[in-house]
């Protein structure tokens, strides 16, 4: 057992507080925390809601007695021990009732839900003009028709501008549509939803705010090895299991316009006709990545051709009042290839659940090489240069055991700590 700060006792690594679990129907809150098995949550930066499910054991026929139909509410509090304000609360719609099994006495089956604004963002449609800042633009679509109990937190004042009439799209349509065409810097903003709070900024936004402090530092000891980790703090820091999801692909790098391609634009109201050659390799050096210097994911010298990968817009300047240049020069190519990157070199590690962490977070992640220890090297030498370094986390899934929190991290990088050679 271990003591925290706030003189809570912890009595496992992982150890998680079931604040409520509850169902609101038609006015009733009903308390179902004993009949849950399990709760399942999910956040990705690149989804623009948090999902989820829970696998309930009934034996007391709740189902049928409440019954559930579709309106009901899902208020969800769980904490980790000593983070008395740091939780994972939220509100959120359940959806479907699936995998039901019936059995004599009791039943089981698994309770889907989703955000409150996902429910709301299905059955809007916006027809609207607006114009703007881009940021200006996702904050007003938001605040009127999405925002419920969650702020939408914006990092970033964008240098893009634009004039929209939305034609009957969802308001999360129009935000991801807009989010294409956003940047203060590099265009690979994004708009998601995390434990906390909903977020519009840059993945390097996210990078530059962290700078140089990482939010945990987590470290892959081989089986066999775990018993180096005997204290509570130690173990909270170790990767229980490991695995690449993607490790580079460069026939569909290349195919994808990820290392090279070339726009053109014609204007049909000047008729002029441009063409703009995109490098990735060279603009990689223009945006703030996880580590700096000279470390891009692929060697100066791969073969690559802009031709290989054309793409084409047209626009008309100044036919219509307002109308702006939509500047495709400064994000077409460019978000096409950042955002190829940050999905290029991913891995999944899983590690204790702790509820102060979101989405968004950087890390850092040492992995040892898969070579024999020999004696005399001292701990750098025994890591691998290219999988261990700083990551970016993309994906949570955060699992919930009767009084166990377990998570699987989805993080990603797009640099190396060691250059090329």
């Amino acid at each position: 057992m271990a003591q925290d700060e706030n003189n809570e006792l912890i009595k496992d690594v992982g150890e998680v507080i079931t604040e409520e679990i509850i169902i609101t129907s038609r006015g009733k809150n009903i308390n179902i925390k004993p009949l849950v098995l399990q709760t399942v949550l999910h956040e990705d930066i690149f989804s623009n809601i948090m999902t989820g499910y829970l696998v309930v054991q009934d034996a007391a026929s709740f189902i049928t007695q409440l019954p559930i139909s579709g309106v009901e509410q899902l208020k969800l509090s769980f904490r980790s021990p000593g983070f008395r304000q740091q939780k994972i609360k939220r509100t959120f719609y359940i959806t479907s009732v699936n995998e039901r099994m019936l059995g004599e006495k009791e039943q089981a089956y698994t309770l889907s839900f989703i955000s409150t604004e996902a429910l709301s963002d299905n059955v809007i449609r916006v027809s609207k003009k607006f114009s703007g800042q881009t940021n200006v633009i996702v904050k007003k679509v938001f605040d009127d028709y999405l925002k419920d109990k969650k702020p939408l937190v914006v990092t970033d004042s964008h240098t893009s501008s634009l004039s929209v009439v939305s034609p009957y799209w969802s308001p999360l349509k129009l935000i991801n549509w807009v989010c294409t065409r956003s940047y203060k810097n590099a265009p690979n903003v994004l708009f998601f939803e995390g434990n906390k709070n909903f977020y519009l900024t840059s993945i390097e936004g996210l990078i530059q705010r962290a700078g140089k402090n990482v939010f945990e530092t987590y470290s892959y000891i081989p089986t066999g090895n775990t018993g180096d980790y005997k204290d509570f703090q130690s173990q909270y820091k170790n990767i229980t299991r490991i695995s690449a999801l993607t490790f580079m692909d460069v026939f569909r790098g290349q195919d994808y316009g990820y290392y090279s391609s070339r726009l053109i634009t014609h204007d049909v109201a000047l008729k002029q006709y441009n063409e703009y050659a995109h490098d990735q390799y060279e603009y990689h050096k223009k945006v703030n990545t996880l580590h700096s210097g000279n470390s891009q994911l692929f060697p100066k010298n791969l073969p690559r051709n802009p031709d290989m990968f054309r793409r084409v817009r047209t626009k008309q300047y100044n036919m219509f009042t307002e109308n702006k240049d939509p500047m495709y020069e400064t994000w077409v190519a460019r978000r096409n290839s950042l955002m190829y990157e940050a999905s290029n070199l991913r891995i999944s590690i899983e590690v204790p659940g702790r509820t102060d962490i979101e989405v968004g977070k950087v890390i850092d992640v040492l992995i040892p090489k898969s070579l024999a220890k020999g004696d005399g090297k001292n701990f750098t030498d025994l890591l691998d240069p290219y999988l261990s370094g700083r990551y970016l986390i993309t994906s949570i899934r955060h699992q919930f055991t009767m009084n166990k929190h377990e998570m699987i991290l989805e993080i990603m990088k797009d640099s190396f700590k060691k250059p090329l050679e």
